[in-house]
Parts: C-alpha cells; sequence; structure tokens
C-alpha cells in the first residue's frame, strides 16, 4: 500500500515543480524583454523629456535643447547611457513594461481576464516612477536652486499617467476590435491602435504636463500668467511629446510584445 500511494504523490510533485519552473521562465522572459525594448527607446524619451523641461523653464529653447541633446547623444553614446537622466528613463519603462508583461503571465497562469490588473498595476508602477523621474528631471535642469516640489504638481503628474497608461495599455485593444470591424488585418489594427491611442491623450495631458512644470517653476505667477504659458507653449510641447510617446508606448509596446513572444517561442 505504501508504494501504491508514493507514486500519484511524486507525479503531483513533479507537476507542481515542473509548473513553478514554467512560470519563473515566463517571468524572467518579461524581465528580458522589457528590459531590451525600454534600451532601445530609452535614448529618445531622454532626449525629448529633458528638452520638455529645459524649455519649461527657460533654461533653452525646445528646438535647440532637442538638437543639442540629440548631438551630444550620437557623439558620446557610452556616456551619454551612463547618465542619472538616460537611467532614470530606463528604469522608468524597463518598470512599466516588466509590469504589464508579469501581470498577463500570472493572470494568464491563473485563467483571469488580465485587464483591470493590469491597468492598476501598471498605471501604479508608471504614475510612481515618473513623479520621481519628473520631480528629478525638473530640479536639475531648472534654472533655480533646487527646491521642495509641490504636492500640485505631483497630483498633475499623476493624472497625466494615469491618462497616458490608460491609452497605451487599455485602449489599444478596444480600438484595435473597431479596426478589425472595418476590414484591418489583426496585426495591423494591433499596430495602429497601439500607435494612435498614445498619440491622441497627449493633447489632452499636455497642458496638465505644463502647468505641473510651471507651478514648480513660477511659484508666485498668477493664474491669467499661467494660462497664457500653457498657451504659449501649447502646440510645440504636445508635438514633441505626441512624438515621444510613439517609442515610449508605440514603439516599446510593440517592441516589448516581439521580444516577449519571440523568446517565449524559443524558450518554452
Amino acid at each position: 500500500m505504501p508504494s501504491s500511494t508514493a507514486a500519484p504523490v511524486t507525479a503531483a510533485t513533479s507537476s507542481t515543480a515542473s509548473s513553478a519552473a514554467t512560470l519563473a521562465t515566463k517571468l524572467g522572459i518579461d524581465l528580458a524583454s522589457a528590459g531590451i525594448a525600454s534600451f532601445f527607446v530609452a535614448p529618445f524619451i531622454t532626449t525629448v523629456d529633458r528638452a520638455i523641461i529645459e524649455n519649461a523653464a527657460g533654461a533653452r529653447p525646445l528646438k535647440q535643447a532637442l538638437k543639442e541633446i540629440t548631438m551630444d547623444c550620437i557623439r558620446n553614446p557610452l556616456s551619454f547611457i551612463r547618465r542619472k537622466e538616460f537611467l532614470l528613463i530606463y528604469g522608468v519603462y524597463t518598470a512599466t513594461y516588466v509590469s504589464a508583461n508579469a501581470v498577463d503571465t500570472v493572470c494568464e497562469t491563473i485563467e483571469v481576464d488580465s485587464k483591470a490588473p493590469k491597468f492598476l498595476s501598471t498605471t501604479a508602477v508608471n504614475m510612481g516612477a515618473c513623479i520621481i523621474k519628473d520631480r528629478e528631471f525638473t530640479r536639475m535642469f531648472g534654472v533655480i536652486a533646487p527646491t521642495k516640489f509641490p504636492l500640485a504638481s505631483m497630483g498633475l503628474f499623476a493624472i497625466r499617467d494615469s491618462l497616458t497608461v490608460g491609452a497605451s495599455f487599455i485602449a489599444p485593444p478596444i480600438l484595435a476590435a473597431k479596426f478589425q470591424e472595418i476590414g484591418q488585418t489583426p496585426g495591423m489594427a494591433n499596430t495602429l491602435a497601439q500607435l494612435t491611442c498614445p498619440m491622441l491623450v497627449q493633447f489632452v495631458s499636455t497642458p496638465l504636463h505644463l502647468l505641473a512644470l510651471d507651478l514648480y517653476n513660477h511659484k508666485s505667477s498668477k493664474a491669467s500668467e499661467r494660462a497664457s504659458f500653457i498657451s504659449r507653449e501649447y502646440i510645440k510641447s504636445t508635438s514633441a511629446r505626441v512624438a515621444r510617446v510613439v517609442p515610449a508606448f508605440g514603439f516599446g509596446g510593440i517592441g516589448n510584445k516581439y521580444f516577449r513572444d519571440t523568446l517565449r517561442t524559443n524558450l518554452l
């Protein structure tokens, strides 16, 4: 009798160990694909983020900042990727992609829908990381001595990031379904949706970003002065943020999915 009960127990244990090993491999793939995708988009995002911060602070005009930072990246790539601003951006997007990937993996394993958990976890990770990153960028590249960051600015950053994450991870599948209804192939529909949604939300979120920066850079400005600043900077800042979000959540999201799917195919 003892020997007859040992086999099922051993089989169950073996199955559990195999499932755990598979889950660990999948999570490792999630981390690797996020890191690779983030590395390719981080230089461009770093350039645009720094340029927008400097322009809002009055350190140098947006066009000049974009040109000079880009040339610095091209001429000194190894130095560029070791700088604090690059590492901050790389960390933000690696963490964001890992969060989305890991939630998908866990929900797939326990067979539940991932939409709500992915939105909540990715929003929390991206929001927290972006607030820290933008607070540091504003202090590093402003024209005033670093000072306490306003809570109102952090709140505006939080709203901005919630909009961006929702448009990057939740809205694309919905829009992709609409594209398929009008005749697009699934692959093209997914690509178009992944690029379109994050771009469109910038027209709403950019004023929040500019107001947050102005609250820090010009603490004593009147409401009319802030409105004038946002109006003056809206078009070029929105254009830059649209260009920025394409690699961040468009190409970055596509690359993250590509590397994740490829590694899974080869390793699982």
